[in-house]
């Protein structure tokens, strides 16, 4: 059952709308944008080519947070440039193999030259799992987990 789920095209896994932004569009902005849409990543759009992403991973470890001035810049100056990508056509398990190899947790999917969404490692996790509710939702307490005050784990 696991192989036909993971050999499942890309495009098959439930997207919600990618938040598209052009180059010049301002940090704060974008990632205004990003909590907003409740997604880590934008997809940088030029004369409706990809040319970039922006992650939350790319907030934490490129923008210097010394001060509010990185809110004022473009989003080119932070970006990936060059994303790796998906193909709507390729599968889950291709998905999972380019994020696991480059430390990916999102990945822009592409129709032709066209990011049609993004796909991220919670999506496909959430699908497969979607795939065996029973394994799921059924799985036996793990007693050392439990918690053991009034706040939890």
């Amino acid at each position: 059952m696991i192989e036909e789920i993971i050999n499942v095209a890309v495009s098959q896994v439930p997207a919600r709308e990618p938040i598209k932004v052009s180059p010049d569009t301002r940090l704060g902005e974008v990632v205004a944008l990003m909590h907003r849409g409740k997604t880590g990543a934008a997809l940088v759009v030029e004369r409706g080519r990809l040319i970039g992403i922006f992650t939350e991973h790319d907030l934490l470890r490129r923008v210097e947070h010394h001060s509010n001035a990185w809110r004022d810049q473009p989003v080119r100056t932070m970006m990936t440039e060059r994303p790796r990508i998906i193909r709507e056509t390729h599968t889950i398990a291709e998905a999972l193999r380019r994020m696991d190899a480059g430390h990916h947790r999102h990945l822009p999917v592409v129709r032709g030259r066209e990011a049609i969404s993004v796909v991220s490692v919670r999506d496909l996790l959430a699908y497969i799992a979607s795939k065996f509710p029973a394994h799921f939702l059924n799985l036996p307490p793990d007693p050392d987990k439990e918690a053991r005050g009034p706040w939890g784990g």
